[in-house]
Formats: structure tokens, C-alpha cells, sequence
């Protein structure tokens, strides 16, 4: 799915920067959990950062379950529109 780095305190970490810094940040105590929150930033910030059809894809993809591709897709068009966000994942098993 995404790359992870360590930070070192058990939790699972998703990271989202732009060009003036840290736009969002979600915590779990495991990936699932982290995701989830993740997921609920990008349902949320589809419509306004992307181009209507891509952010219908996004939203599709959660949809029928492939959330890997939907926050690939997210994270690779959320430039094409306005501002481009980063994503940056920490996990505590990437030792």
C-alpha cells in the first residue's frame, strides 16, 4: 500500500502536509484505526480540493471497499486542482 516510517510510541500515525505545513494528522492504535481517520479527512476534502470526476472516483472507490486505491488516487490528482498534499505514514513495526 504506503510507505511507513517510525516514530516510536505504538501508535499508527498518517501525516497530510502541504506547502505552508501539517494539514491534518490521524492516530490509531493500529492501522485500521489510523485509516479511518484518514479516510474521514479525504471524504471530507474530496469535493473542494479535486476536480469533480476525480473526486467521484475517490468517493467510488471508498465505496466498493478499495480504500488503498482511493487514497493512492487521492494523494496522486490532490495537486491537479489547487495546492498538493503529502502523505506521510509512521508505524511503530517499521523498525
Amino acid at each position: 500500500m504506503l510507505e511507513a516510517t517510525t516514530f516510536g510510541n505504538g501508535l499508527h500515525y498518517a501525516i497530510v502536509s502541504g506547502p505552508d505545513g501539517m494539514q491534518f494528522a490521524a492516530a490509531g492504535a493500529d492501522e485500521d484505526e489510523m485509516i479511518a481517520g484518514l479516510v474521514r479527512y479525504i471524504k471530507q476534502r474530496c469535493g473542494f480540493t479535486l476536480w469533480p470526476r476525480d473526486a467521484n472516483e475517490v468517493i467510488t472507490l471508498l465505496d466498493a471497499g478499495q480504500t488503498a486505491d482511493a487514497i493512492d488516487l487521492y494523494f496522486d490528482r490532490v495537486g491537479d486542482r489547487w495546492d498538493s498534499e503529502y502523505l506521510e505514514l509512521v508505524s511503530p513495526e517499521s523498525v
